[in-house]
């Protein structure tokens, strides 16, 4: 009978062990977690600050390039979201929006500046910042992803854009989309050369050039979130 009990009480003792154990176990994998999601939000907030700055460097040439790549930002972000994007692709569109024209870092302020219209041959150096902006962040580890949405982001849906002439779903989906923010926001902003076309005229060119310029469905979707939001 005492050996019984004495069996009893060790495997009651056993029993309670393992539990403060598993207890312990899963609270030292749940702080884990925990651990690793704050790195990775730290990581994600250091990327954002470093890409932030770069892009800032832009400012320095260009007062309007700044507050052009914030709200391409704001933008990319929401069309990247309502097309139902992995979350890792929404993150590279965002960065690529707040960097697609760092490249305008080598271009001349006399033709970033210019308050009348470009000639051909500073159009066609203006036509370079994607491909500058492209060398610039291309050897940059964590930026390698998103060089290729800078690079592209002037071309054309219908391949008459530059720098390759790319067609279609041959451009990638993120250059896509920073390509409908990119003249939106420069259609409704004060330009050196012209006053900010507003709204709804902006909203009008996006629809015309769907098909051609843009992606029909990346036009599609941004149409609809300006005007189910106001305040954008």
């Amino acid at each position: 009978m005492i050996k019984q009990y004495l069996i009893y009480v060790f495997l009651s003792l056993a029993a309670i062990i393992f539990f403060v154990w598993g207890f312990k176990l899963h609270a030292k994998v749940l702080f884990l977690k925990y651990e690793l999601l704050k790195l990775n939000h730290d990581i994600h907030g250091s990327y954002i600050g470093i890409v932030q700055t770069l892009a800032r460097a832009i400012d320095a040439k260009d007062s309007y390039a700044f507050s052009h790549a914030t709200r391409a930002r704001r933008y990319a972000k929401l069309i990247a979201k309502a097309m139902g994007l992995e979350k890792d692709v929404v993150r590279q569109v965002e960065y690529a929006s707040l960097m697609h024209d760092i490249g305008k870092i080598g271009i001349s302020e006399s033709i970033l500046k210019k308050e009348s219209s470009l000639t051909e041959q500073e159009k066609d150096v203006m036509k370079m910042h994607p491909i500058i902006g492209y060398n610039i962040i291309a050897p940059i580890h964590f930026l390698s992803e998103i060089a290729l949405l800078v690079l592209y982001h002037q071309e054309w849906y219908d391949g008459s854009g530059y720098p390759e002439g790319l067609k279609g779903e041959e451009i990638p989906l993120g250059a896509r989309i920073i390509a409908v923010i990119d003249a939106y926001d420069a259609m409704t902003s004060d330009r050196p050369y012209r006053k900010s076309l507003g709204k709804d005229a902006a909203i009008k060119e996006l629809i015309n050039g769907s098909g051609t310029q843009f992606d029909p469905k990346v036009v599609n979707t941004f149409v609809n979130i300006l005007k189910l939001n106001q305040n954008i």
